[in-house]
């Protein structure tokens, strides 16, 4: 005994609203993805801040007086012993010391790693515009047909 399936038909307006909560859910998605890219690139400034200090302070050299921040507005009187040695952070509240190429190298590599994680991001986010163009497509469908219904 094999029952029948009748497919509801929409409506113009049923059809149009469905596709207006599509259209919200895929704007969502792109701010949240953009948000994301706004964190990665305020990280990737980040580190390459941490690179170029660290390349002016092996190029100051041993023995040179500098500034050494140590809050808003205060800073103290600080001589330079050397980058040999840079301690990098490795995990959550977790710090090695590595010596500066390392160091250096460690940075480059997360760079990288962020810019690939932003290029994917970005590719993303382009996937859903070409979404939203074919769900605006069918908008304009679906309004034709509500144009015709009238």
């Amino acid at each position: 005994m094999a029952e029948e399936r009748k497919e509801v038909q929409k409506t113009p307006e049923q059809k149009m609203e469905e596709l207006n909560r599509q259209l919200r859910g895929y704007m969502a998605n792109i701010e949240a993805l953009r948000a994301e890219i706004a964190v990665i690139n305020q990280t990737i400034s980040d580190l390459r801040t941490a690179e170029a200090t660290l390349r002016a302070l092996k190029e100051l050299g041993k023995g040179k007086e500098i500034l050494l921040p140590v809050g808003a507005t205060a800073q103290v009187k600080a001589k330079l012993e050397g980058v040999d040695e840079v301690i990098m952070s490795v995990g959550t509240g977790i710090s090695a010391v590595m010596s500066y190429d390392e160091a250096v190298d460690k940075i480059r590599k997360e760079i990288a790693a962020l810019e690939a994680l932003r290029r994917a991001l970005e590719e993303a986010i382009a996937d859903l515009y070409n979404q939203i163009e074919d769900l605006l497509e069918k908008v304009r469908e679906v309004g034709k047909e509500e144009a015709k219904a009238q």
